[in-house]
C-alpha cells in the first residue's frame, strides 16, 4: 500500500513481488534493472578495496565462480580529497584466478549502495518467509513472536472481532506451531516515543541544531533517504534505533535473562527437598551430579517481528542492528498477511500454489485463515505463552488490568509519535498542557497535516506535521533544501513524521486484503472514502477497543 516514487528513486532495491505480492515502499524499489548482474555492469561504489591497498571502483563480473569483484585502478592525475567509503562487500580469492576476487554479495550490502548490486528477492525469501519460520521454529531452543500494534488491529479489523480475543487466538496458532512465547510491543513503542521526545527537545534548546527533525523509523523513508535524498537532508533524521529493533534487543537481553531465570528456578525446585511431594525428590538418586541447566545465550533465542509492512524485513537485515556477529535483534520479519498464512499452516492446510497470486486469490486465501483463526480457542490470560518482556502475566501492574496497551490516545497509526511528542515537548519546553488527542490541519491532501502551538499574539512555539506517501515526502524535502528567511523551520516547523505508505503503517503493504478492497477501478473518491472509513476504524482499535489501555 505505499505510492511509487519519482522517477529519481532509481538508485534503490527493485523488487517484484512474489506470493503474496510484497508491496514494499517506493523507496526501496527499482525501475529500469534486471534480476541479476550482466557480465559488464560495474558497481557505482569502490566498495572493494584494490589488491595493493589502494582505492579503486569495483567491477562486478559473472563467472563460474561467482561474482567476481576486479579492482579497476585508477590513474592519479589531480590529488583531489577523496571521501572515504565503507569495504561493504565481502571478499576472497578466488581458487581460479589467483589475479581476482570473489565478491559476496547480501542483502546488507544492498542496503548502503545505491547502485544495482543485485536483487534483494532471493535473500528476503529465504531468510524473511513463512517456510523460514516453519523450519527455524523446529529447531529453536526458544521462539518470540512479537506482533505490533497495527498488525493486530488490521487482523482485528480484518476478521470483525476486537484485538485482545485476536491476539489470544493468534497465540493459540503460533503455540501449535512451536512458538514459546508471544508478545505485545507496547514496551518497546512507548521507548521509542520517549527517545523521540527527548531528541527533540535537545535539538531544540541547542544552539545550530537540526532542525526540523525527522522521523527514522520508517524504514521505507529512512532507506530512500539514505540513497536518493540531498546529503543536507540527512542530519535532519533523528538518530534513534527504531521500535522493531528495541523489541528485538529487549527480547535477546532481557526477555532472555527472566527465561534463564526460570529455567534455573524449575531446576531448583525440582531437586529441592521442600517440593518432595509435588516433584517426585525420592527419585534424586538417580540424578546426575551437575546436571544444572546451561544457560541460554542470544543467538539461541528465534525472534520473529509481525508488521504492517514488508519494508521492516529490509530493517532487521541491516548489519547495525546485531546483538552479536552473526546475531540479529529481528531474526524473521513476517507481515500480516502472512501470519494469517501461518494460522491456515497451523490447522493443517496445505501450502499456498507457488506463483504471484491475483488480489482476488489473496483475499481469498485470507478469508480461509479468517475463519480458521475465529476456530482456534483464545489462549488464556494467565498462560505462560502470552506474556511481556518480563514473563510476567499480561494484566499484571497495568492500568484497569487491560493486557494490551496503547501510549496515545488518537493519531496512532503510525506509532504516535507526533501526537505523543507534541504534548510532551509542549509540557518540558513552554508548560503548556495540550488536550488529547491533537487536532491536525489537513495541508495539500489528506496524508500532509500539520498542528501548531502558539503564543498569546499568534506567533508560533511548536509547529509539526505528519507527511504521508512519497508525494509529500518530496515536498518536504523541497522545504528543506529551500533558501531564505525563516529556513526549513518556516516551511517544515519543527518536526515531522515521515511515513513511506499513504495513510501510515495501518495500510502497509502487508496488511490483509480485504474481499471489498481486492478489485481494481472504482471511483477515485469513493476509494479514498472508503480508505479513510478503513483507517479510522482501525487507529480506534488501537486505542480504543476493550481490552486496551492507555499508557
Amino acid at each position: 500500500g505505499s505510492q511509487q516514487p519519482a522517477a529519481s528513486v532509481s538508485a534503490a532495491l527493485r523488487h517484484t513481488p512474489p506470493a503474496p505480492a510484497m508491496a514494499f515502499s517506493g523507496g526501496v524499489k527499482l525501475g529500469d534493472l534486471d534480476d541479476f548482474i550482466s557480465a559488464s555492469q560495474e558497481c557505482v561504489k569502490p566498495l572493494i578495496q584494490a589488491a595493493g591497498g589502494g582505492s579503486g571502483s569495483a567491477k562486478l563480473d559473472g563467472t563460474a565462480d561467482g561474482l567476481r569483484a576486479s579492482a579497476v585502478a585508477a590513474a592519479p592525475v589531480v590529488e583531489v580529497p577523496q571521501v572515504q567509503r565503507p569495504n561493504l562487500i565481502k571478499s576472497k580469492k578466488s581458487a581460479t584466478d589467483p589475479k581476482a576476487e570473489i565478491g559476496q554479495v547480501t542483502l546488507s550490502d544492498c542496503l548502503a549502495c545505491s547502485g544495482c548490486v543485485t536483487s534483494a528477492e532471493t535473500v528476503l525469501l529465504q531468510a524473511q518467509s513463512v517456510e523460514e519460520f516453519l523450519k527455524r521454529v523446529s529447531e529453536a531452543a526458544v521462539t518470540v513472536v512479537s506482533i505490533s500494534a497495527e498488525a493486530r488491529a488490521s487482523v482485528a479489523h480484518s476478521a470483525g472481532t476486537d484485538p485482545l480475543p485476536t491476539f489470544q487466538r493468534l497465540a493459540t496458532g503460533l503455540r501449535r506451531l512451536g512458538a514459546t512465547y508471544v508478545l505485545e510491543t507496547s514496551a518497546s513503542d512507548a521507548l521509542a516515543l520517549v527517545e523521540g521526545k527527548a531528541e527533540l527537545v535537545r535539538r531544540f534548546r541547542a544552539e545550530q541544531a537540526r532542525l526540523p527533525m525527522l522521523t527514522s523509523h520508517c524504514p521505507g523513508w529512512t532507506c530512500y533517504a539514505e540513497k536518493v535524498v540531498d546529503p543536507v537532508v540527512l542530519p535532519h533524521l533523528a538518530p534513534l534505533r527504531p521500535p522493531q529493533q528495541i523489541q528485538g534487543r529487549l527480547v535477546k537481553t532481557v526477555l532472555l535473562e527472566e527465561h534463564n531465570r526460570r529455567r534455573l528456578h524449575r531446576w531448583w525446585r525440582s531437586r529441592s527437598p521442600l517440593f518432595a511431594g509435588e516433584c517426585g525428590w525420592w527419585s534424586r538418586a538417580f540424578w546426575p551430579r551437575d546436571d544444572s541447566p546451561a544457560p541460554l545465550g542470544p543467538g539461541d533465542i528465534y525472534h520473529v517481528a509481525v508488521q504492517p509492512c514488508f519494508d521492516r524485513k529490509i530493517e532487521a537485515a541491516r548489519p547495525t542492528f546485531e546483538i552479536a556477529e552473526e546475531v540479529r535483534e529481528v531474526d524473521t520479519v513476517l507481515t500480516s498477511t502472512e501470519l494469517l498464512e501461518l494460522v491456515l499452516r497451523s490447522s493443517g492446510a496445505a501450502p499456498a500454489e507457488a506463483g504471484q497470486p491475483s488480489a482476488a486469490e489473496t483475499a481469498a486465501r485470507n478469508a480461509e485463515a479468517l475463519v480458521e483463526l475465529a476456530e482456534c480457542p483464545p489462549c488464556p490470560l494467565e498462560s505462560e505463552a502470552l506474556t511481556d518482556i518480563l514473563l510476567q502475566d499480561l494484566r499484571a501492574g497495568r492500568p484497569f488490568g487491560a493486557p494490551l496497551l496503547c501510549a496515545v490516545r488518537g493519531n496512532a497509526e503510525s506509532g504516535g509519535f507526533a501526537e505523543h511528542i507534541f504534548r510532551e515537548a509542549a509540557r518540558e519546553l513552554f508548560q503548556r498542557e495540550v488536550p488529547a488527542p491533537l487536532q491536525f490541519t489537513t495541508k495539500q491532501n489528506e496524508d500532509m497535516r500539520e498542528v501548531s502551538l502558539t503564543d498569546s499574539s499568534g506567533r508560533p512555539l511548536l509547529k509539526f506535521l505528519s507527511a504521508y506517501g512519497f508525494r509529500n515526502i518530496q515536498n518536504v524535502i523541497r522545504r528543506i533544501t529551500k533558501t531564505g528567511a525563516g529556513g526549513p523551520i518556516r516551511e517544515c516547523g519543527h518536526f515531522v513524521e515521515i511515513m513511506a505508505c499513504p495513510g501510515g503503517c495501518l495500510n502497509g503493504g502487508g496488511q490483509p486484503v480485504i474481499a471489498e478492497a481486492a478489485g481494481e477501478g472504482g471511483e477515485a473518491g469513493g476509494a479514498r472514502r472508503d480508505r479513510r472509513r478503513r483507517l479510522g476504524d482501525m487507529e480506534a482499535l488501537l486505542h480504543s477497543a476493550p481490552g486496551v489501555a492507555f499508557l
